[in-house]
């Protein structure tokens, strides 16, 4: 998982991590990481591929049992944080192994670094120190930041971070170091440092601006800028996700907590040339309205499963609404998602040929239908592909009237749940609109979700817009999961938040990048802690406080401490407030959830078969875990995998779990389901088992799990302890781990 992890900031560092650290949400998303790459052997404007390379073994040491494996070379792009163009290289150890590598073509300067090895992730190596991981990032920092940039870093973390990244507190120091010019901060520029446990460097990511700075004189006083930002300040409310809060991914997945938080377009700098209040675009701040679509909300069963042949029947109403006439053509097959609980949803396509349309330009229509019920994609043709791009436009439809038309297919697709969707309204910047005709991209507008009138931080969709035509060609609407939070409406207003925050902050000039900018801004601003407003109790919630109370306080020394960490990293076990109670009884809610995240992984995930049919997936129901029960999804994704068999009208997820369930529930991860029905092809190796335990104990038995301390009796009925529970996790990991 921690491999995972990486893999997904590497990815798109690019688009998120260089980010100001200001929340997107409520203001659309960067469409794609990176420009498609060209060839590798392309000679940049100033580095070749060779002499990347070079370049990149002279700064890093390149361990010799890395080998390279993907070169790739990127254009300038000015919608994204970088303005020169980039070598991409990634180098690999097998599956145990991967380092990547930014470094900028013209200069040959180190952009970003990325290496995760999975040794470093044993739980029996010691943790340094936050000294010694200190002296581990200067020592890097020497070696690949050049001495004119390292003169001009503050001290590590005396501002916010860059990005606003806290990482893991228990595995990862992470030291960020903001640019200085003439003793004011450059928010948003400068370096991070990431330093694993074992003293490693496992990321860096350098952010410096290379224009000219605006003159550090500021003509509005403090006074000034303080009352016009204690005046018309004012942070949004919105739905934010459990999980980047606490940053424990597993656990809080789906869920969400009512904040009141900046967004991009909240008002929230003054310019310190002109007392202009400003948004985090640069723009002059405007009370911007979130105005639904429309009134209809979304009635439909979250848990109501459907087979093929109704979410044909669905299809082909929606294709009424369209103008023209269609021919059903079927199916064109389907595939699956996972959501955040890990339940999956299937959807199935559906191809339709229009009969309006004359001679070769007719391209069918595809409409794809979720297990749900649900609409989740729309698309006229094959789809959009790189080779499409790079042709230049002469005369492309204006972002208005494709806007429009991105708005007029919604309506028509999703009419009955408009009042749950508003659009992203962002004005497109002069760089958008002259790629749209220099390079023959498409535009893309983003359309946010809403529970009860208030926006849901991450849960956007995005319809595409031809730019010769202006019809709206793509939407895309996959959901992950309902959204679980708490019904409780907000207790304190806008100016009651920002006051909060404005208590753990100090008003300073800073300079300041605007987002999808050219050139940064001299403003005032609130620097100090990161966090959000709870908009029911009215604290603050620091996102540095609530990472620290991740992590475990009560391990040390334990004779399981090796398994409960495994068990934490993997996000099996919850830690609350500093606590993760290892002799606690473990619950058969926390066996089950243990389980169903250990699924997640390939080495389990291949080995279960399951049933893919219509009354197979139908959801079973337990009396005592309704759909409002934090425990539903998994226990639906327990059940859809084999984990619990279907009987009985109880689950009881409070009750202290015995070894015997835990040895049943340990044979279906194995994979070894259908065997446990056949008690008769086993012999018992212990007195005290039932018959209808035999083959989940002597499955357990063989493998060396749940070891009893008797050689004659297994004691099935004994509970489990969180700890043994977790020791179980890493056995059961042990055993499929390729030998």
């Amino acid at each position: 998982m921690t491999r995972k992890k990486m893999l997904r900031v590497a990815a798109g560092f690019s688009a998120a991590v260089l980010l100001t650290g200001v929340p997107v949400p409520l203001a659309g998303v960067w469409e794609n990481s990176l420009p498609s790459a060209l060839a590798a052997e392309q000679r940049a404007d100033g580095l070749t591929q060779e002499q990347a390379i070079q370049q990149v073994s002279k700064l890093l040491n390149i361990p010799a049992d890395y080998k390279l494996d993907r070169t790739s070379y990127h254009k300038k792009n000015q919608k994204l944080p970088f303005d020169h163009p980039l070598w991409s290289l990634t180098w690999v150890k097998g599956r145990e192994g991967f380092l990547s590598v930014n470094v900028d073509a013209v200069t040959g300067q180190l952009v970003y670094y990325s290496h995760h090895d999975e040794k470093w992730e044993s739980d029996s190596l010691s943790a340094v120190s936050e000294e010694q991981a200190l002296r581990a990032a200067e020592r890097f920092l020497e070696r690949v930041l050049p001495k004119a940039e390292r003169e001009k870093l503050s001290k590590p973390n005396e501002y916010p971070g860059l990005p606003n990244f806290t990482g893991d507190p228990w595995r990862t120091r992470v030291f960020s170091y903001t640019r200085m010019e003439d003793d004011t901060p450059f928010l948003g520029n400068g370096v991070l440092v990431i330093v694993d446990r074992t003293g490693e460097v496992i990321m860096f990511i350098r952010n410096w601006y290379q224009g000219e700075l605006p003159d550090a004189k500021a003509v509005i006083q403090p006074d000034e800028a303080e009352r016009l930002l204690a005046e018309k300040a004012a942070p949004s409310l919105v739905y934010s996700l459990e999980s980047e809060l606490t940053g424990r991914y597993q656990e809080d997945s789906n869920r969400y907590r009512l904040v009141y938080r900046y967004v991009q377009t909240d008002p929230q700098f003054v310019d310190a040339t002109t007392g202009k209040l400003l948004n985090a675009l640069g723009e002059p701040a405007e009370e911007v309205g979130i105005k639904p679509l429309g009134t209809t909300v979304n009635s439909r069963a979250a848990d109501k499963l459907i087979g093929k042949e109704e979410a044909q029947k669905i299809a082909e109403e929606l294709v009424k609404r369209l103008p023209g006439s269609y021919r059903s053509d079927g199916s064109r097959g389907g595939g699956a998602r996972s959501g955040a609980d890990g339940v999956e949803s299937r959807y199935w396509r559906f191809e339709f040929t229009p009969l309006h349309v004359q001679g070769k330009n007719a391209e069918p229509i595809v409409i794809s239908i979720s297990d749900r019920g649900e609409l989740v994609e729309y698309r006229i043709g094959e789809g959009l592909f790189p080779a499409e791009r790079g042709r230049k436009i002469e005369k492309a439809v204006s972002w208005t009237a494709a806007q429009e038309s991105a708005v007029k297919l919604v309506k028509t697709l999703l009419s009955e749940r408009l009042g749950d969707i508003y659009l992203i309204d962002r004005k497109p910047s002069r760089t958008i609109e002259e790629e749209v005709r220099e390079q023959g991209q498409y535009y893309v507008f983003r359309f946010g979700l809403m529970k009860n009138g208030i926006p849901i931080e991450d849960r956007n969709f995005r319809v595409i817009v031809n730019p010769d035509t202006g019809e709206a060609i793509e939407l895309d609407v996959y959901e992950f999961g309902p959204v679980s939070a708490e019904a409780t409406a907000a207790k304190i207003d806008q100016k009651a938040a920002a006051k909060t925050e404005r208590e753990q902050k100090k008003l300073m000039l800073a300079y300041h990048l605007p987002d999808g900018e050219s050139k940064p801004l001299l403003v005032y601003s609130y620097v100090g802690d990161e966090g959000v407003v709870d908009a029911v109790t009215g604290e603050w919630l620091s996102f540095a406080d609530l990472r620290k109370k991740e992590i475990p306080q009560d391990i040390d020394n334990h004779p399981e401490q090796a398994a409960l960490q495994f068990a934490i990293r993997e996000g099996l076990l919850t830690v609350t407030d500093g606590k993760v109670e290892p002799d606690k009884a473990a619950t058969r809610g926390d066996m089950v959830q243990m389980m169903a995240r250990m699924v997640n992984r390939i080495e389990f995930h291949r080995q279960i078969s399951v049933r893919d049919d219509d009354e197979a997936r139908q959801p079973y129901r337990f009396a005592d875990v309704d759909e409002k029960h934090p425990l539903y999804g998994v226990i639906q994704k327990a059940i859809q995998y084999g984990l619990i068999p279907k009987e009985g009208t109880r689950f009881e997820p409070d009750r202290p779990v015995t070894r015997g369930e835990a040895a049943e529930m340990a044979a279906r991860l194995l994979g070894y389901g259908e065997l446990l029905e056949k008690p008769g092809l086993f012999a018992s190796p212990y007195r005290d088992v039932e018959k209808r335990l035999v083959p989940a104990v002597a499955l357990a038995h063989a493998y060396g799990l749940l070891p009893s301390g008797s050689p004659d009796a297994f004691q099935p009925d004994k509970t489990l302890t969180r700890a043994e529970a977790a020791k179980l996790m890493k056995a059961l990991l042990e055993v499929r781990k390729p030998k």
